[in-house]
């Protein structure tokens, strides 16, 4: 402890490694600082939207009936979709998967999966929704002579 309570020498040492230890911490620092300014690191921007379901029939009913597709519904009617802004701000609905209704003569619900939207995960579980589509016999005309 003595020998550096009087040698100035050995203190200007010790500012010198202080220093250059500064100036070589300092330099690290700049230089990764400059890798997140690098244009090959895009940060995506998140955002959450909720969006309208748009149920998807892939079949008619039999002949005879119809569906009455103003009253065809979901539960929950609207999901939370998460994904990058950019997408997100063209997308107006989702949509579910195909419902096939083909072999059904009255009001028929089914449980069936949400699709992605444009390829966005959504948010919430599950991913089952139930979808309501109303059929109902077409009436027949009578031929009168």
């Amino acid at each position: 402890m003595n020998l550096l309570k009087g040698s100035l020498l050995l203190k200007i040492i010790a500012l010198a490694f202080a220093i250059a230890t500064y100036f070589f911490i300092h330099h690290e620092i700049i230089k990764s600082e400059d890798k997140f300014t690098d244009p090959s690191y895009k940060l995506i921007k998140l955002t959450a939207k909720n969006l309208p379901l748009h149920v998807r029939l892939a079949t008619a009913p039999p002949e005879g009936y119809r569906i009455l597709m103003d009253k065809v519904s979901s539960s929950p009617s609207q999901v939370i979709v998460v994904g990058p802004e950019a997408l997100l701000e063209e997308a107006s609905s989702a949509e579910t998967a195909l419902v096939d209704v083909s072999e059904n003569t009255s009001t028929v619900t089914k449980r069936i999966p949400v699709e992605s939207v444009a390829g966005i995960h959504l948010a919430g579980e599950p991913y089952i929704i139930e979808v309501t589509v109303p059929i109902e016999a077409v009436e027949q005309k009578t031929e009168s002579k």
